[in-house]
């Protein structure tokens, strides 16, 4: 019997991160019923199975998943667990190979069965009496339907909305009520967004969406089910720990620079802010690669602030510095032990993700700021789920995600 999955795993299965491990774990939870217990929480069970579904689907370059011989044939004589029942039936669903393979199994075995045929010996005295019973209630059957035929049916006595009165007794003004229908799975949660109303419901159905495209439809799915917002891994690296001195000695640090730092940015020609030195004459601003290569320089400024003069490559990270020079003396920021001032330009493909949500009609705050937030763009995630919030002042959601990244910028 294989290990059982860790909490991490179990975290990471239900986030869906780690596409490479998936395979791994969901062949585990097809032979560990413990562990399935553990990803079949009872208020998300029906998501669980929807993210276990969505875990047989293989990714690009990946080896397609599919159901041994045996699995199918104890599938099809029912001899499964129902952990097992419930693996292969997500499985069957997405899968047209397997699901071929089932059907061809079942016309096999139904070929093998032979067929039932009644004969004469078979007709015992109890079999004959039940015949003779079935006739009769056939033939009352057929009374029943005679006599009834006589009548208003049902729909033309209730169709005033008062059964038992008919139309022409009721007064001339009066108003049938309206038929009520019933209501579909409960909802799981429920967001207004800018004049949208996006909903979940036990059975993982998400309504709303509409116009979205497949990626997006799953950030919105799983906020609502109340999966943890991971933080991007670009902005731990942006964020470098500060550099350690062989002397141990902190260096005096002369003035800041305020943005952007350990931050990933739209703008191929962003505007790089610092604070003011005292008694510095002027500043010239330099701008490096990630191989430390100087790809731009400012020329000597007597202001607190330089726009880039060339666009950058967009997917690249970058650092700056500003040298400021005073009383005749070059003095530079950041300066050890504070960390490098580093950024990283959105890629192009991300930005057009963006750009395709914003023209949404009406445009939602939900999904642009869980984009936003996946990208890395804690700005202007903050500022869309801010406005949610106050669209949903009493959603825990709304809320929870909003604290999310307002703890990334700290």
């Amino acid at each position: 019997m294989p290990e059982h999955l860790t909490e991490q795993e179990i975290e990471n299965y239900r986030r869906r991160d780690g596409d490479r491990d998936r395979q791994t774990t969901a062949a585990h939870l097809a032979v560990c019923q413990s562990c399935l217990q553990r990803v079949l929480e009872p208020s998300h069970s029906a998501l669980a199975v929807s993210a276990l579904t969505e875990a047989f689907l293989p990714t690009a370059g990946e080896e397609p998943f599919h159901l041994s011989p045996s699995e199918l044939q104890n599938y099809a004589a029912g001899a499964i667990t129902e952990a097992d029942k419930i693996i292969c039936e997500s499985h069957i669903e997405i899968c047209e190979e397997c699901d071929a393979e089932l059907r061809l199994l079942k016309r096999v075995q139904a070929q093998r069965e032979p067929p039932r045929t009644w004969t004469i010996r078979g007709l015992t005295p109890a079999r004959l009496a039940a015949a003779l019973a079935l006739i009769g209630l056939l033939t009352l059957a057929v009374l029943v339907l005679w006599q009834r035929s006589s009548r208003p049916t049902r729909q033309e006595s209730v169709k005033n909305g008062v059964p038992g009165i008919p139309e022409s007794a009721l007064p001339p003004d009066y108003v049938a009520p309206t038929p009520t229908v019933s209501s579909g799975p409960p909802v799981v949660a429920s967001l207004r967004d800018n004049n949208r109303e996006i909903s979940l419901d036990q059975e993982g159905k998400i309504t709303g969406v509409d116009g979205f495209d497949e990626s997006t439809q799953r950030l919105v799915k799983s906020a609502l089910a109340g999966e943890v917002l991971a933080k991007p891994k670009v902005l731990d690296d942006l964020s470098s720990a500060q550099i350690k001195l062989l002397d141990g000695a902190p260096s005096e640090i002369a003035f800041q620079l305020v943005g952007p730092s350990g931050k990933v940015i739209t703008e191929q020609r962003p505007t790089l802010r610092w604070r003011a030195l005292s008694g510095a004459k002027s500043y010239v601003v330099s701008v490096f690669d990630s191989s430390f290569n100087r790809v731009a320089q400012s020329p000597s400024l007597s202001r607190k602030n330089w726009t880039v003069g060339e666009p950058l490559k967009r997917g690249q990270r970058y650092s700056w510095e500003v040298t400021a020079t005073k009383d005749g003396k070059e003095i530079k920021a950041p300066v050890a032990p504070a960390p490098r001032a580093q950024f990283k330009l959105l890629e192009a493909d991300k930005l057009n993700t963006l750009s395709k949500l914003k023209q949404e009609k009406p445009v939602s705050h939900l999904a642009l700021g869980l984009t936003y937030a996946r990208f890395g763009l804690v700005s202007e995630a903050e500022a869309e789920f801010r406005k949610l919030a106050n669209e949903n002042p009493d959603s825990a959601t709304a809320k929870r995600l909003l604290r999310t990244v307002q703890n990334w910028r700290q």
